[in-house]
């Protein structure tokens, strides 16, 4: 999705299909028997695998994981409870709830102790206690009741997170949240706090896409739009692409700062030797499904760096990491942006013949199970 315009640029949805079979308007019953379970687009809604699976795999929606920590630092930041210059001390562990058996603990991925941080060092090393102590906890310490949970879905639905997309497609799913329920059944400062490094949400690819524009725009949230332009029999313009803003997000530039200098330092794999500084944030969202536990695949980039103009949000049920499972799929988004767009207005190696369109908006979104989702 590009930064400044909210134009899709792709939008793929696999195991995919070939639209011709429904040339004619009708359909062969063996392909319609083949291809069914494809035919739901896992980038908008929640899309299961066949019956015969049903309840083994996640579905196409999955927790953001760690995805959501470059926001979780902006409303730590915007609600003063910590500056750009307080240091955290992670020493891989932070614990909450009441002594015995309601006692919790929230640690790093693979044990991890991180030491003394700043808010942009949190979300370069992704950091779990200290999104959970210094965000989670420290709103349900500051507002009463049920009230910090409010705060926390305001702040979401800004981002585009458990609000429409307003792309207008059919049957798009506002995302599920979870924040509310977990505020009921168990408490307000557990919801909270898991909420904090992105486990009481999820969201459709496509509202991952829209958050990272939104991210990388400093607050700008564009409607996504598909079309580039509709004319008639004789090429006649009937109506035009205008970039829409649904909403904006006003916060100080020293914040925004903060959060992208995070963002510039996460390690992915797969970006060897790419040649433009970038935004990025890895997930790695772990869900139970059918008695295990397994990790989904979730990430969200915006380049160039400096002057963001496309944001790519990418998911993998099931992928493991998110900065080794879905990355190098961005970064292959990335080059074809490149070579046929080109990040400063010039295409770097295109295909398409000289004098041909380079900048019209194209829609690729056929059906899927949960294998992978991207935009």
């Amino acid at each position: 999705m590009e930064v400044k315009t909210g134009k899709v640029i792709a939008m793929a949805s696999m195991p995919d299909y070939d639209p011709n079979v429904w040339e004619g308007g009708s359909i062969l019953t063996e392909d319609w028997n083949r291809l069914q379970r494809f035919m739901e687009n896992g980038t908008i809604r929640e899309v299961y695998q066949p019956v015969e699976d049903y309840g083994k795999h996640p579905s196409s929606l999955v927790p953001l994981g760690s995805t959501i920590k470059p926001l979780t630092v902006l409303i730590g930041l915007n609600e003063k409870l910590f500056t750009t210059d307080t240091y955290y001390n992670d020493d891989g562990v932070f614990y909450y709830g009441k002594e015995g058996i309601h006692r919790r603990s929230i640690r790093n991925a693979r044990g991890a102790v991180y030491g003394m941080m700043d808010p942009a060092r949190a979300i370069e090393k992704s950091s779990n206690p200290f999104m959970a102590e210094m965000v989670g906890n420290a709103l349900y310490m500051k507002y009463k009741g049920d009230e910090g949970v409010k705060v926390w879905d305001s702040y979401m639905k800004q981002f585009g997170l458990g609000v429409s997309t307003e792309s207008g497609l059919h049957n798009e799913l506002k995302g599920i949240i979870e924040y509310f329920n977990e505020a009921k059944s168990a408490s307000v400062q557990s919801a909270l706090v898991q909420a904090s490094f992105g486990q009481q949400g999820r969201y459709t690819t496509l509202q991952l896409a829209q958050y990272a524009a939104t991210l990388a725009s400093r607050g700008k949230r564009m409607k996504p739009q598909f079309v580039n332009e509709i004319r008639d029999a004789n090429g006649n313009l009937v109506q035009g692409f205008e970039p829409v803003v649904l909403n904006t997000i006003d916060f100080p530039d020293s914040y925004w700062e903060e959060i992208e200098q995070g963002m510039r330092r996460v390690k992915v794999t797969g970006f060897e030797g790419f040649p433009y500084p970038f935004l990025r944030k890895t997930g790695t969202s772990e869900q139970s499904v059918a008695g295990k536990i397994v990790d989904n695949a979730v990430f969200i980039a915006a380049a160039p760096a400096d002057d963001p103009v496309l944001a790519v949000a990418v998911v993998v049920p099931e992928g493991g990491f998110g900065g080794q499972g879905a990355a190098p799929i961005v970064r292959k988004i990335f080059e074809a942006y490149d070579d046929e767009i080109g990040f400063y207005g010039k295409p770097k190696n295109p295909t398409k013949p000289a004098g041909a369109s380079k900048s019209g908006s194209t829609t690729k979104a056929a059906g899927a199970d949960n294998a992978e989702s991207a935009e």
